[in-house]
């Protein structure tokens, strides 16, 4: 038993203590992440919804904005928020991605009830090369989509706005593709919708 004593006692700041430090890092550190992710996820949460909120508003006129969601194929739901005015649904808004040239772009389409395109937001381009790419986010660009409602094609320039097509930003085509891209697809989810929602089959779909 003294041996035994000994051995630790004669080791303990060489072997035994950095165990026990390193254990202990290891046991604190991953609760103290799970507690800061706690608190914070939901702080995160609402600064997204309030951030999303206020872009909505930008885009359409409405009194309210319900977030719901949908199945375009067994595979997959998708998010997207229903505006209402006077407790009538006016548009729909999609938040949609697309890969760009340094990485996802994010963008945010209202589509009224008749599938034209009300507006769009550009929510993030940060991924895109300054001064280039990143010139998507700017209202020169992404106003083109306003009045479209088929899909939507990019030119370098000379864009025939009545044939769905826009102007690229300059030097940006990869950047320009990808938030249009992104447009397109929130006109896809669209027609789904337009299938699907009650707000076109009274009494009866499975959302809206």
């Amino acid at each position: 038993m003294n041996k035994i004593k000994d051995f630790f006692k004669n080791n303990w700041a060489d072997i035994f203590k950095p165990i026990i430090v390193l254990f202990s890092i290891c046991i604190v550190i991953p609760l103290a992440l799970a507690a800061t992710n706690m608190v914070t996820v939901d702080r995160i949460a609402k600064l997204t919804e309030e951030s999303n909120n206020k872009a909505m508003a930008a885009l359409v006129e409405a009194d309210e904005f319900d977030l719901k969601e949908f199945k375009p194929d067994e595979k997959s739901e998708v998010e997207y928020y229903s505006a209402s005015k006077d407790e009538e649904v006016t548009a729909f808004i999609f938040i949609t991605s697309a890969k760009g040239y340094g990485g996802d772009v994010s963008v945010m389409t209202a589509v009224d009830l008749e599938g034209e395109i009300l507006a769009v937001d550009i929510l993030d381009v940060t991924g895109e090369t300054p001064g280039l790419g990143q010139n998507a986010a700017k209202e020169g660009f992404y106003s083109q989509f306003a009045g479209k409602k088929d899909k939507i094609t990019v030119v370098k320039n000379g864009a025939d706005e009545d044939a769905g097509e826009i102007n690229a930003v300059t030097g940006a085509t990869i950047s320009s593709k990808a938030v249009t891209s992104a447009v397109n697809k929130a006109l896809e989810y669209y027609e789904v919708l337009k299938m699907t929602s009650s707000v076109f089959i009274p009494n009866g779909g499975d959302v809206g």
